[in-house]
């Protein structure tokens, strides 16, 4: 674990002679999660590699970084056209680096902080158009999402030393920013979040 992945024939033994990470994202036509295709196979790769072989412990890594950044899950068969594997491995090699990275949050963790962002982001929105009073969320499904952010959108105050404060665009960006971060770590795990963090 915690190896690097290293040119072909490096010093662990394995005979690293498939794609790099780098290729099989170029490949795949999946660039955008590169790094954290990198991260989890840098992490896990190589005892994948030991039990299913280097190509699907790399296109493990790829798929596992589609799934978990949300962008449609490379397929099977798109594996099979793309490589020379059996799917099968590749699937095989995809759950050993889960099972050394941790699985991701709840699936209705990961839901409740993507409502509190669209409010967030609907009263940052709100706040750079100058509009006093936040979208007209009360009632909705996303109303029960950030109460807090609403009252205060609102004018109510949320308690009693919350009478003078005010939402602010600055403030509202930092939350913003803060929520995103809370997402992307709840969707990788924290284990994998922290890897890409320090990619």
């Amino acid at each position: 674990m915690g190896q690097r992945q290293s040119p072909a024939g490096g010093n662990s033994g394995i005979a690293n002679d498939g794609p790099s990470v780098d290729e099989a994202v170029r490949r795949l036509e999946v660039d955008a999660v590169a790094d954290i295709a990198r991260a989890a196979f840098d992490h896990a790769g190589e005892l994948a590699a030991l039990q299913h072989g280097h190509t699907p412990a790399v296109l493990g890594a790829v798929r596992l970084a589609t799934r978990r950044s949300r962008r449609p899950t490379v397929d099977r068969e798109e594996l099979a056209a793309a490589f020379d594997v059996d799917p099968d491995d590749v699937v095989a090699a995809e759950s050993e680096l889960s099972r050394h990275l941790g699985t991701p949050a709840p699936e209705s963790e990961i839901a409740s902080l993507q409502r509190r962002l669209i409010v967030a982001r609907e009263l940052l929105a709100a706040a750079e158009r100058g509009t006093v009073a936040g979208p007209d969320l009360p009632g909705s499904y996303l109303a029960a999402a950030a109460p807090f952010l609403l009252a205060r959108a609102a004018g109510d105050p949320v308690c009693l030393d919350d009478r003078e404060a005010a939402l602010d665009e600055a403030s509202l960006r930092t939350h913003v920013e803060r929520l995103e971060a809370d997402l992307e770590c709840a969707r990788l795990g924290t284990k994998l979040a922290a890897l890409v963090a320090d990619e």
